[in-house]
């Protein structure tokens, strides 16, 4: 079993209720599940809409990196996100909910999938969103980046102004 650790967020509709069902979907591919808090967060690179619910869980895993990514994107298609990018629509815009894989054991590694797709692993932005790293530490405050062995709580001391408060515990 590999543990990994997602990002999940959300800001249309009942915020609350996107994270939980997709938590639910989560079940069958994920074992002991460990949940961090819930963060209320202002949206980052495009800003003009709604605020962010954002957490971050923890499990464990018998699918690959790029197995557990596909899974992830019909989580996100059953809880109403539609991946296609249409003319006019803003790259980081709002949506019912969205899955990140962070972190998958120790590995640092970029995937390609047969659709040409690629995910690399840890996420390439986590190091530079607060909404990633405290929900992150709530789960494990000694956690390392695997790239550099610095630790994660040591990172987000660094993150300038960032609006991330805590929601629910």
């Amino acid at each position: 079993m590999s543990i990994v650790w997602l990002g999940l967020g959300t800001n249309i509709g009942d915020r609350l209720s996107h994270i939980e069902s997709a938590i639910e979907r989560l079940i069958p591919v994920l074992e002991n599940i460990s949940r961090a808090g819930l963060y209320e967060t202002a949206p980052r690179d495009f800003l003009d809409q709604a605020d962010f619910l954002n957490t971050v869980v923890r499990g464990e895993t018998d699918l690959s990196p790029l197995e557990l990514l596909y899974v992830l994107h019909e989580v996100e298609s059953k809880g109403g996100r539609d991946r296609a990018k249409l003319p006019g629509t803003p790259l980081k815009g709002p949506r019912t909910i969205d899955i990140d894989i962070l972190l998958y054991d120790n590995i640092c590694s970029t995937f390609t999938g047969d659709d040409g797709g690629s995910l690399t692993i840890p996420h390439i932005s986590m190091h530079q969103r607060l909404f990633v790293l405290k929900p992150l530490l709530d789960l494990d405050s000694e956690m390392k980046d695997p790239t550099d062995g610095v630790l994660w709580r040591y990172k987000a001391s660094q993150i300038g102004d960032q609006r991330v408060k805590l929601y629910k515990r």
